[in-house]
Parts: C-alpha cells; sequence; structure tokens
C-alpha cells in the first residue's frame, strides 16, 4: 500500500495558503488581501492516489484556480458559494465535485471544508473495479450529485474521512484502504456519470461462481488491507453482482461477510493473545475505533464472551 503523506499547517499569508493547495494539486491563489481576519488551516492526509483535506479558513475571501485531481467537497460551517464552467451554487449541505483541468472560483467567509482529492488514474481503477469495464474511464456531467439521497450520503461519508483524520485513524493501513475506496466509490455514484450500455444480468451459475472466487479471495487475503474493490476485481465482476451473489446466499452483501471474517480472526487472536487490547485489535482488523469493534464483537458472538480488559481484571 502507499505511503501515507501528511499536511498539517496554519497560515494567515494567502501566498503560504496558496503554497499549502499546491501540496494537494491544486494552483489556487487566494485575494492577495482577504483582510486582516484571514486565517488558513489544514490537516491533511493521503496517499499517492486519494488524500482528505479539513480545512479551515476564517475571514471572508476569495479564491480561483483548478486541482490536478478531481475533488469532492463538503462544507461544514461557515459560507461557501462556487461556480464551475459557469454552473453556481452554494457549498453548503450538499457537496459538489470540482474535475481536473476545469476552473472553480470560490467566495468564502469562516468556512469549514472538507475536501477529498482523487486522481484519474485511481479514480479510472475504481472505477474499472466497481463496472468491471476495463476500458472505461470516468466523465461527468455535472459538478452536482445525482439526488439529495446520495448527496447525504456523500456527505455523511467526508463527516466519516475528516474525523478519522482528526483522530488518527487514517494511520492504519486497512482502516484507510476501505476509507479510500469508499470515497471513491462515492464519487462515481454520487455524481453524474457518462456511461454507455446497462451491466449485464448474471445467471445463478455465474452467482455461484462469483460468490466461491470472492469467498476464496478474501478468505486468503484477509490480514491485507483489501477492499470490496479488491475482491470484485478477484471475482471477475462489478461490484453490484457481488453485492448480489453474496445476497442470495448469506442475506447480506460482501461487506458484511468481509466484517464478519475479520471479526473471527480478531476473535482467534483474542485466545491466542489474552493480552491484547480491544484498541490493539479494532486496529489490527481493520475496526474505525475500539467501541464499534466491541459492539460488532457482541453482534457476532454474544454479549457473554467478555473484552480483553474484562478478563485481565479477573486475574
Amino acid at each position: 500500500m502507499d505511503a501515507l503523506r501528511r499536511v498539517q499547517s496554519s497560515t494567515g499569508d494567502p501566498a503560504e495558503a496558496d503554497a499549502l493547495l499546491r501540496e494537494a494539486g491544486g494552483r489556487f491563489a487566494f485575494t492577495r488581501d482577504p483582510g486582516s481576519d484571514f486565517s488558513f488551516r489544514v490537516k491533511q492526509a493521503g496517499d499517492e492516489g486519494v488524500a482528505v483535506g479539513v480545512y479551515r479558513i476564517d475571514g471572508e475571501w476569495q479564491s480561483d484556480g483548478e486541482f490536478d485531481q478531481f475533488g469532492v467537497h463538503g462544507v461544514f460551517s461557515g459560507d461557501y458559494r462556487w461556480e464551475i464552467d459557469g454552473d453556481r451554487d452554494s457549498g453548503y449541505a450538499t457537496p459538489f465535485l470540482s474535475r481536473p483541468g476545469r476552473e472553480l472560483f470560490g467566495h468564502g467567509d469562516d468556512l469549514t471544508i472538507v475536501n477529498v482529492y482523487i486522481t484519474p488514474e485511481r479514480l479510472r481503477e475504481v472505477a474499472r473495479q466497481v463496472y468491471a469495464d476495463d476500458r472505461m474511464d470516468p466523465v461527468f456531467d455535472s459538478p452536482r450529485p445525482i439526488d439529495p439521497q446520495r448527496s447525504l450520503v456523500m456527505l455523511q461519508t467526508l463527516q466519516v474521512a475528516s474525523e478519522y483524520v482528526r483522530s488518527g485513524m487514517i494511520e492504519h493501513p486497512m482502516i484507510r484502504a476501505s476509507l479510500f475506496h469508499e470515497l471513491a466509490v462515492g464519487a462515481l455514484r454520487t455524481f453524474p456519470l457518462q456511461r454507455d450500455g446497462g451491466r449485464a444480468s448474471v445467471t445463478r451459475r455465474g452467482e455461484a461462481a462469483v460468490y466461491r472466487r470472492a469467498t476464496h479471495f478474501i478468505d486468503d487475503c484477509l490480514s491485507l488491507p483489501i477492499t470490496l474493490g479488491d475482491v470484485a476485481a478477484a471475482a471477475a465482476t462489478d461490484l453490484d453482482t457481488l453485492n448480489e451473489a453474496f445476497r442470495s446466499r448469506t442475506g447480506t452483501g460482501a461487506g458484511s461477510y468481509l466484517r464478519r471474517a475479520r471479526l473471527s480472526a480478531a476473535r482467534v487472536d483474542r485466545t491466542a493473545e489474552p493480552t491484547l487490547s480491544d484498541a490493539a485489535l479494532a486496529a489490527r482488523w481493520g475496526f474505525p475505533s475500539e467501541d464499534r469493534f466491541r459492539r460488532s464483537y457482541r453482534a457476532a458472538f454474544g454479549a457473554t464472551e467478555a473484552s480483553p480488559s474484562r478478563i485481565r481484571g479477573r486475574v
């Protein structure tokens, strides 16, 4: 997996803010004299293909420029108005998409914004996994979401991504791989994507083969930072067909199977290494928090199984 890169800085100088955005692959210019209350703070983490940046930009300001990557942007406080190719709107409570080489004009006031940057190469790779189409090269029709429901889901994913950056959970490779894949898939499904043709139907025999290849891959690669896109590629199918194959056999999607398999592995580790904490097990097996791991573990194996901390407390 690609090495994690981090940026954490703050400045009151617009030129330095421009330089910090260049580290995210952007060529931007803030208003040269935005006012004495201007300040720019960023905390960002990412790899060669995907990065998540959490920005706080105080004061009233304007900017214009473009990114080398695709950008999914969510505003969580303050005011931000954007314009891309003559299309303009407020960014508050509705994510929007910036595309490589398309100029973005912004006017903000006391802004908290989460930006996800995805390189064209990574988005193409994920799109070809998701849609099982080796010729696919993602092209979007609009910077606006397809509908309110997808908009809401994307905002929730951006919020989770920002929490992982702030808490440091993004440091863990398994968590990072899952998050970055979810962000790329979210971009593909939130914004209107040009596609030719439809998805071919799969026979029951074909679904059985998909399920068999997928479960073998998961079992063989469980300790690695694999994503559902990797599972779909190993099963030679698209993401929707993968989930259909699992639902028809288990009643839940492929993601649930992968989580249950990792919980079972954590259960084995708990027996073999009784001094391991829940926090260590959560990080090892890709759960974003100790509490989430405990709740999932109890749901899978019952409340009667004691946690390692309780076991140690009785010794």
